[in-house]
């Protein structure tokens, strides 16, 4: 592979340009092509980025030769069969979260991308953000001793996203606000806690405002869900996520604590990542605030995607881990369907 890797964005929404930006901050890249129906979205990424080829069928954008990298950044149900292709034409790819409809579709990119001998990431952001970047350095390290359970969550007051329609969509997003914002901070608490075997899970989903949708856009999924996993050793996990709910003001946003039997990590507080231990009887604890990388987000998704691709790094949000989580989302929408708890076994 050249030293400057070129790259082929599908999908020229705000995914397709946070991509593009990642890869012009984090350097060794250029992006040449773009792929996306809606010319004014096209040149819009070319005006910016200054790339130089645009198609609207993606699958000329794979007919290039010169093309290393693919960056899917197009609906979830649309993923598999843009990733297939990309993998199978000798492209190495990024696919935006959440992987796929569901777990069946991930199995089937991990093994293509296995076939293919190409690197496969997804763009799970929160593993590469600065805050998680430190409180996944400092767990890692046991500084909160046996990490034994989490508590994750993403609640919009009101953000019901409506963009060209197809999120409120079952058949083209997967779900709703679980699959959607649920996904990112399942993701997170599972890779913080070290990725346990998930066990079982029991979740329930709410639909209680289709009414904030346009009375002409499909909405048939949840609007809220709530979910508790049980993983080996008896670790475990709550998540919570809405893209509407009534609820105090100051609980709008994410949260993400990690426990443990020797102190805690809070990701998320004005202050950045805190670390807390030393635990007093009365149960005062020392404040640690943690110190953050200097590349995050995207810029440092890329960096660690050049590093996979060039020097054989281990992907941090490689196939495997787009399997595991489907298989957890999964099980969370057949228990909130039947009422029971599900097992993972």
């Amino acid at each position: 592979m050249a030293d400057t890797i070129r790259v082929g964005i599908i999908g020229a929404g705000w995914p397709g340009s946070a991509h593009a930006k990642g890869y012009q901050q984090a350097g060794g890249y250029k992006s040449v092509a773009v792929a996306d129906l809606i010319p004014q979205r096209r040149k819009s990424l070319m005006g910016e980025f200054g790339l130089t080829a645009e198609y609207a069928d993606w699958a000329e954008l794979l007919a290039d030769p010169k093309i290393d990298l693919v960056s899917v950044c197009l609906p979830t149900d649309l993923h598999v069969t843009a990733c297939l292709a990309a993998l199978r034409k000798g492209k190495h790819v990024i696919c935006e979260m959440p992987p796929a409809l569901n777990a069946a579709e991930a199995k089937r990119m991990e093994s293509t991308a296995a076939k293919s001998g190409k690197m496969m990431l997804y763009a799970a952001q929160r593993r590469f953000g600065a805050a998680e970047q430190a409180a996944h350095q400092a767990i890692a390290k046991g500084y909160a001793g046996e990490i034994y359970h989490a508590r994750a969550s993403w609640t919009r007051t009101r953000g019901i996203p409506i963009g060209t329609g197809w999120f409120t969509d079952g058949s083209r997003s997967g779900g709703g606000a679980l699959i959607d914002l649920g996904a990112h901070m399942l993701d997170l608490a599972w890779y913080l806690m070290g990725e346990p075997v998930p066990q079982s899970v029991f979740a329930v989903g709410h639909r209680k405002f289709q009414s904030l949708t346009p009375a002409e856009m499909k909405n048939d999924v949840e609007d809220s869900a709530f979910a508790i996993v049980r993983f080996e050793g008896g670790k475990s996990l709550e998540l919570a996520c809405s893209w509407a709910i009534n609820q105090p003001p100051n609980q709008n946003g994410t949260a993400c604590r990690i426990y443990g039997d020797q102190g805690a990590v809070e990701v998320y507080t004005p202050r950045g990542p805190i670390l807390y231990r030393g635990f007093e009887p009365n149960g005062r604890a020392k404040e640690i605030q943690l110190k953050q990388p200097k590349s995050g987000g995207h810029m440092a998704l890329m960096r660690h995607a050049r590093d996979c691709m060039i020097r054989g790094a281990v992907p941090i949000s490689g196939p495997a881990m787009g399997v595991g989580l489907m298989r957890m989302i999964d099980a969370m929408y057949k228990s909130a369907a039947t009422g029971k708890s599900v097992s993972l076994l």
